[in-house]
Order: structure tokens, then sequence, then C-alpha cells
């Protein structure tokens, strides 16, 4: 799996982060700073050519429960 995440303020890309790593991945994702309140983050998960789940959220709740979502196993 590959994930990615875009953030956004204002319209502005303020930073683009992917990885492979799930751990390294968690890690990026506990940095973000929820308290700018015109905050957007694009989450998406690619599982292999074609397939993949992506949003945008603007809350940590979101985002966490999207994350658990899209990485749970069958």
């Amino acid at each position: 799996m590959f994930y990615s995440l875009k953030i956004v303020r204002n319209n502005k890309t303020l930073n683009r982060y992917g990885t492979h790593s799930k751990r390294i991945f968690l890690k990026k994702i506990r940095t973000i700073n929820w308290q700018d309140h015109e905050l957007r983050v694009y989450l998406r998960v690619n599982y292999r050519k074609g397939f993949h789940n992506e949003g945008d959220y603007d809350n940590e709740e979101d985002l966490w429960f999207a994350f658990k979502v899209f990485t749970e196993k069958n």
C-alpha cells in the first residue's frame, strides 16, 4: 500500500507527504497542527494499480476514522 496526504490552508498547499511505511505515515499524521481552523487534509490510500480510497477532512477525528477504515484488513 502507498499512503499519501496533502495539507491545505486557504487553498494553498502547505505540505505533501507519501510513503509505503504505515508506521512512518502514522507518525506524520500525529504531527499535524489541528489548531488552525482553516486546515484541510487530503488523504489517499493506494492498494494497487487502479484501486484506492481518498477524501478531504477538516478535523482530526474524521481523518483518523477514515484512515482506520481505509487500512482495515478483511
